[in-house]
């Protein structure tokens, strides 16, 4: 299938695509350009893929938690294309998006705390486990909520810590855990597509309105 992928939650901006023989991306951590960079990054995978807007089968995108501007600039960007073309368009949880990102270069990858820094001296956060059961291949333990740091709690085994959360608030997130932590990575758009192939594949594509998680109502940029 081939699908294009869009990440902008964070400070991270990418777009990804993929079908059965490829996938390429461009990625770039710019906090304040992703409304320049999103469009040009579309047009450049694309491009090296020989394939044309036309002849792409779904879009996904990044739901958040993450940047409330980033998270509606590539909603933005994702409708528009998804409407144009009358195409099926997956949300991906940029924590869930932080698991599957974790799981290709962790092995035995069970359990993952990500943490997105929310600021104002609290993160987004959720706990995923492994669990082939699952259509997305994992399993909320802990649904995506924002916390104070101190407040994040996992399943009591041992966790991959992974996201911005863990390069902030790394002493507080560790304290009396198991916990291995990879605080330098971002959601990025290669890692929403595998999720995104195993919902079209259950038929779990969603409306062009699609609602975003925010988490949080107030704005943090």
């Amino acid at each position: 299938m081939r699908v294009l992928a869009i990440e902008t939650a964070t400070e991270a901006c990418s777009a990804a695509y993929a079908d059965d023989d490829q996938i390429i991306e461009r990625f770039q951590i710019d906090p304040k350009g992703h409304s320049e960079r999103i469009l040009p990054m579309v047009e450049s995978v694309l491009s090296e893929a020989g394939v044309l807007r036309a002849e792409l089968e779904a879009i996904t995108f990044d739901s958040g938690p993450g940047s409330f501007t980033g998270i509606r600039i590539g909603a933005g960007v994702a409708q528009g294309i998804a409407l144009g073309l009358d195409l099926p368009l997956v949300a991906v949880s940029s924590l869930m998006g932080l698991a599957q990102g974790i799981s290709r270069v962790v092995e035995d990858c069970t359990a993952v705390l990500p943490a997105i820094d929310a600021r104002m001296g609290q993160v987004y956060w959720a706990c995923l486990v492994r669990d082939p059961q699952e259509v997305t291949g994992w399993r909320w333990q802990q649904m995506p909520q924002v916390t104070d740091p101190e407040a994040v709690d996992g399943p009591g085994i041992e966790e991959i810590g992974v996201g911005s959360g863990w390069d902030r608030y790394a002493e507080i997130l560790s304290r009396n855990r198991p916990t291995i932590w990879h605080p330098d990575c971002y959601p990025s758009a290669r890692d929403l597509i595998e999720v995104a192939q195993r919902l079209l594949c259950a038929d779990s594509a969603i409306p062009s309105t699609a609602e975003l998680t925010y988490v949080r109502n107030k704005v943090t940029g």
